[in-house]
């Protein structure tokens, strides 16, 4: 079986980048500092990057006003990652997006095209980071979106690192709760199986069975879809308004040092933490 494209982010919409960055310092996180997006896309980050080869993004739009909106009438459509994360954050704190690996945004839209999946004009965007020696370098990323009508809340995109040496440091992934890497996400529906197309042809991989649900490997991560009674096991007392659609609830860390099994959604910024302890590394 072919590997699939793999998790290369998830993109957790706050209110306030500030807070968000707080909680998420406060559970062990090491983040990097402060970065302004792009003027089209309105955003500012901070990242919590994984040695494992993916991160976790908290993202704010905090210039709503100089944002690009939508053009979905332009040929190609033009999708605005700073006015979805705007709707989003307007309802609620979360996962808005999930960003798959990738190479070539430009082949990577022509492939979703080819497998019948909604896709958009590339987007490629520069910005500034601080190294962990205070150094400001440039780094650029290109980005290939695809949504699903059924999942109206949710957004994808692959994301094609175009100054890497730059952009991954040993310092910004030693982390205090041992974290090495995003290891599975949840998406949580009232019908796991009515999106199964759509996400294998995405993924570049067919799901296995999960306990009533779905299993979709991504490299050597997962992407579970489950109903809320399966993903209540996983995460009690959840509550998954579903309302506007599927939702992406939570994440799974693998970490070295103790950790309780899970940590609500309420106490990071809208995504629930499923906490998975692993022998380190010798």
């Amino acid at each position: 079986m072919a590997k699939g494209r793999s998790i290369d982010h998830i993109v957790l919409a706050a209110g306030r980048l500030d807070d968000a960055a707080r909680r998420y310092e406060a559970l062990g996180f090491t983040l990097t500092p402060r970065a302004e997006h792009d003027v089209r896309m309105g955003t500012s980050n901070r990242l919590a990057q994984f040695a494992g080869g993916n991160f976790i993004e908290l993202l704010e739009v905090d210039r709503p006003a100089a944002l690009d909106p939508h053009d979905f009438s332009a040929s190609p459509p033009r999708f605005s990652f700073g006015a979805h994360n705007r709707d989003f954050a307007g309802r609620r704190n979360g996962i808005s997006m999930l960003a798959l690996s990738g190479g070539d945004s430009r082949a990577e839209a022509a492939a979703f095209r080819a497998a019948g999946i909604e896709s958009y004009e590339p987007f490629d965007f520069e910005r500034m980071a601080t190294l962990p020696d205070g150094k400001l370098v440039t780094v650029a990323f290109s980005l290939a979106f695809a949504t699903s009508p059924e999942m109206p809340q949710i957004a994808f995109f692959t994301c094609h690192h175009r100054s890497p040496r730059h952009f991954w440091k040993p310092a910004f992934q030693s982390h205090a709760n041992g974290a090495r890497r995003i290891a599975a996400i949840y998406l949580v529906t009232e019908k796991p199986h009515r999106h199964q197309d759509f996400l294998t042809r995405l993924i570049g991989n067919p799901p296995e069975s999960a306990g009533g649900g779905l299993r979709f490997r991504c490299g050597r991560d997962d992407l579970f879809v489950l109903s809320p009674s399966r993903l209540d096991d996983i995460a009690p007392g959840s509550h998954f308004d579903l309302g506007d659609g599927p939702q992406l609830a939570g994440f799974t860390v693998e970490v070295t040092e103790p950790a309780p099994p899970f940590t609500p959604a309420s106490e990071a910024c809208g995504a629930f933490i499923e906490w998975r302890r692993i022998r380190p590394l010798r």
